[in-house]
């Protein structure tokens, strides 16, 4: 068995590859229908080292014969005329393909977010507040007084309000019976008066219907005094007529008010006239 080298091996393969292409060429040549003698066409082939060169004039159409070459060769080669080694070489055709890997370029954009900023609007709260209405119940009328300029309903607190006038008072009656003399507290006769005019003479109305009329003077406090003790008549004591809601600094009691009329002095010096002194008066009215 003999063991061929690649190197002879590789040159028998080419030597084998241009005895094809040359023998394409001369085929091609053939089908163009020249002349051999022609001197446009010059064929030379030459054998060297298994090397076959051909050369074709630039003129003459070239045919490219393609040759497929087996990817195992066998080759037989006699030895001693007794043992025949095949010698099996493979050649690997590499075709080494380029190939361009286009790279696409994403560009990725970012994505463009438009907030829009909300937009608030708050509407200011319209407060209606309606101003309170503040009804006061009117204290019930306490005294009535009438008088030229008219008529005026006093409550308790209106007579509180006015200026008072204090003092001390008592009564005699018809019997000569002698009521000693208390403090009291009220508003006086011409006070009241200039509320509605002006005027002379009164007329004292009770809530029981009764009715008592004072003269100008005796509005004024011209009335006659007596002696507290004895019950005699004395002079020279200034009174003063009012219309009480006091007495011995507290209300007057049922059995008298809350209005009556009283006539006072500074001292505990004098008692007037029991009919004078009417009690549970609602109204006066001046002339």
């Amino acid at each position: 068995m003999l063991r061929f080298d690649k190197h002879r091996l590789t040159g028998l393969l080419i030597a084998g590859l241009s005895v094809v292409l040359a023998l394409g060429l001369l085929l091609g040549a053939c089908g163009d229908e020249q002349e051999p003698s022609d001197p446009a066409v010059s064929s030379t082939t030459a054998t060297q080292a298994g090397t076959v060169s051909s050369t074709v004039p630039a003129t003459s159409s070239t045919t490219t014969a393609q040759v497929t070459l087996p990817s195992t060769t066998e080759i037989s080669v006699p030895a001693d005329s007794t043992t025949t080694t095949a010698a099996t070489t493979t050649t690997d055709t590499t075709v080494s393909a380029t190939v361009t890997s286009v790279v696409a370029t994403t560009t990725t954009k970012p994505p463009t977010t438009t907030s829009a900023k909300p937009t608030t609007t708050t509407a200011a709260p319209t407060t209606t507040t309606a101003a309170p209405t503040t009804t006061t119940a009117k204290a019930p009328t306490a005294l009535k007084v009438s008088g030229p300029s008219g008529m005026k309903e006093l409550s308790m607190a209106d007579l509180k309000a006015l200026p008072a006038t204090s003092g001390y008072g008592g009564w005699k009656n018809q019997l000569s019976n002698i009521t000693a003399p208390a403090s009291w507290k009220g508003v006086s006769l011409p006070v009241l008066m200039e509320l509605v005019g002006g005027g002379g003479s009164v007329t004292v109305v009770a809530s029981d219907g009764y009715t008592m009329p004072l003269s100008a003077g005796e509005a004024r406090g011209s009335v006659n005094t007596y002696d507290p003790a004895t019950g005699d008549p004395v002079g020279g004591i200034s009174v003063k007529a009012i219309i009480a809601y006091a007495k011995g600094g507290g209300a007057l009691g049922s059995g008298e008010g809350p209005l009556r009329i009283a006539f006072v002095s500074s001292d505990a010096n004098q008692v007037t006239d029991s009919d004078m002194w009417v009690k549970y008066v609602v109204e006066l009215r001046f002339n």
